[in-house]
């Protein structure tokens, strides 16, 4: 699976690099053909120039010598350059495909992601594999036909000092084949280990203020040392096999210099080799060496990465269980969002029915509110209307089409959501109202801003509607968040609007002023209003009341009372604790 991954990796790699990969190729084998040429400059200068006084020779063989290495070294400039744009473009495409792959997956998987795990992918993941890509892959091929023209150069030179050369060579190669073996193990330890400490250190964070006031801050410290611990010792663990891969490759290398200055120099004094032989010899066998140290190098580096790819690709392989249908039907200028719920039947994986056989109606131009007791399916029935899950059984209808039959983003757009929890950026109250919607008139926003209450206190802070409201609106309270998300979902101009909880940070007066407020910009839409304080649905064209999945009363406020069931025992418990309280 993880050679399976590599190969997918390389192919997206060099498809997004084709051009640039050819050009920075050409450059590695003319790199590679002047590199393979310098050591015959060298020999010929020592042998020829040097040893028989050629002054002008020699001179033409040092401008030659500084001409060809200017070449050289300007040749690795721009290559190196072409390797940094790749890397960058290749992370910035997987990012991209990872964030966006995230977006399209079902409400299963979000409840069941590890923050820290996907944050560490995007970031750590991503930064090992970054040099992995055409470039490496043309880099062995190079290298490789860099050490065969040098292999032939050292045999037709000296063949014997070759075979010593060789078999040291065997042997550093072996050494460190086991080594990147045991590498390749431990990294993958180190990345779990650090999947874990994100995790942990992204839950603490984000949740900062509320950890403190728990008094969570042992609990988490204790967690987070735990892991830091065994990760210390994972950590230690590969530093000291990459040092003791290196300090033995060293050591084995420096047999090979020894055997070349040793019986090189016992050559030269029997007279079978010159001096500038035994020079460019060992120009030549840096230049075999090299690539091979290289190969084994970049061996290294593959078995690393291959972990942290294979742990991209578990994300992007995660199946889309909510299919986009791009040929699906697109909502038109007609479209009204009445929905209907027929047989409706749904389950949360294997546990029992959360929404059980259920037939409701919710209708342009009308508010419909259900309620019940916790874990009654209330916020479900969002959920499935929004297609984070599709039911199990059933079908729910959208203007006379089944939901799965509509584009998933093209039905997102006309539905909006507005919950407890709010969503709000680390940006200005203007972008957290707007989002990305730039057509939105001065006087709409305004107006809105005014039925929602927040127009005022915008226009009491130094900086307006540019004010910067910190990370998850910090610096607002609880209800002037919700303020800006019922403000954000009526500049949305949704056909479906779905209240779920959205005015549980409002005292009872600030929530019926809102309510009244916004009534307008309701006209003409779908409303659904899920509630658990009773007084915010009195007014509801219609009411489900709804127990352990299943609709066990329907009507208005007035019906409800009369028929004396489970609507009125809920109404009644909430008078005692209001009277209570």
């Amino acid at each position: 699976m993880k050679n399976k991954n590599l190969a997918r990796f390389l192919k997206i790699a060099f498809k997004k690099n084709k051009y640039i990969s050819i050009i920075a190729f050409v450059i590695m084998i003319v790199t590679s053909i002047i590199e393979l040429f310098m050591p015959q400059i060298t020999k010929i200068i020592l042998d020829d120039a040097i040893k028989f006084g050629n002054i002008k020779l020699l001179v033409n063989l040092i401008l030659l010598y500084i001409t060809t290495n200017l070449l050289l070294n300007t040749l690795s400039i721009v290559l190196q350059y072409i390797y940094s744009k790749m890397k960058n473009r290749v992370s910035i495409i997987f990012k991209i495909k990872l964030i966006r792959h995230l977006a399209k997956l079902s409400g299963n998987y979000y409840t069941n992601i590890k923050t820290g795990n996907i944050l560490n992918i995007l970031e750590n993941d991503m930064y090992i594999v970054e040099s992995l890509g055409a470039d490496l892959l043309f880099s062995l091929i190079v290298d490789f036909f860099t050490a065969t023209i040098a292999f032939f150069f050292l045999m037709k030179m000296q063949y014997d000092l070759l075979i010593i050369i060789v078999i040291i060579q065997a042997l550093i190669l072996l050494t460190q084949s086991k080594f990147t073996k045991l590498i390749s193990l431990k990294n993958e330890k180190l990345r779990d280990d650090s999947g874990d400490i994100s995790n942990i250190s992204q839950e603490y964070i984000s949740n900062i203020m509320n950890v403190v006031i728990s008094k969570s801050n042992l609990k988490f410290f204790k967690q987070y040392l735990n892991k830091e611990r065994k990760m210390l010792k994972n950590s230690i663990g590969l530093d000291m096999a990459f040092s003791t891969s290196m300090a033995t490759g060293s050591i084995l290398s420096s047999f090979i210099t020894v055997a070349i200055y040793g019986y090189g120099g016992y050559k030269i004094i029997n007279g079978s080799m010159t001096f500038g032989e035994l020079i460019a010899f060992q120009q030549y066998t840096g230049i075999f060496i090299s690539p091979c140290m290289n190969i084994i190098r970049s061996n290294i580096k593959i078995e690393q990465a291959k972990t942290s790819i294979n742990r991209i690709f578990t994300v992007l392989d995660e199946p889309i269980i909510i299919d986009n249908n791009n040929n699906g039907i697109r909502c038109s200028d007609s479209f009204k969002g009445n929905i209907s719920f027929n047989n409706v039947t749904f389950s949360y994986e294997d546990k029992g029915n959360t929404i059980d056989n259920i037939n409701m109606k919710f209708e342009n131009g009308k508010i419909t509110a259900l309620v019940g007791s916790s874990g009654c399916g209330k916020s479900t029935i969002a959920k499935l209307l929004f297609r984070l899950w599709d039911v199990n059984s059933g079908d729910i209808i959208v203007d006379s089409v089944s939901l799965k039959d509509y584009n998933l983003k093209n039905i997102r757009e006309n539905i909006s959501i507005i919950t407890q929890d709010v969503l709000l950026f680390d940006d200005t109250i203007i972008n957290n109202l707007i989002l990305n919607n730039k057509g939105i008139n001065d006087d709409y926003l305004a107006k809105v801003c005014k039925s929602v209450g927040i127009y005022e206190l915008v226009n009491s802070l130094p900086n307006g509607f540019n004010t910067i409201i910190g990370e998850k609106g910090v610096k607002l309270s609880g209800g002037q968040k919700q303020r800006i998300s019922i403000g954000r979902a009526l500049l949305c101009d949704s056909k479906i609007i779905i209240f779920d909880e959205a005015t549980s940070a409002l005292d009872n007066i600030s929530q019926r002023d809102i309510l009244e407020n916004i009534n307008e910009f309701l006209e003409y839409k779908t409303v659904i209003v899920i509630a658990h304080r009773l007084s915010t649905i009195k007014d509801a064209d219609k009411i489900y009341v709804l127990e352990k999945g299943k609709v066990i009363e329907e009507g208005c406020h007035e019906q409800l009372i009369l028929n004396e069931g489970i609507y009125c025992s809920l109404l009644d418990e909430q008078s005692l604790e209001v009277a209570f309280a």
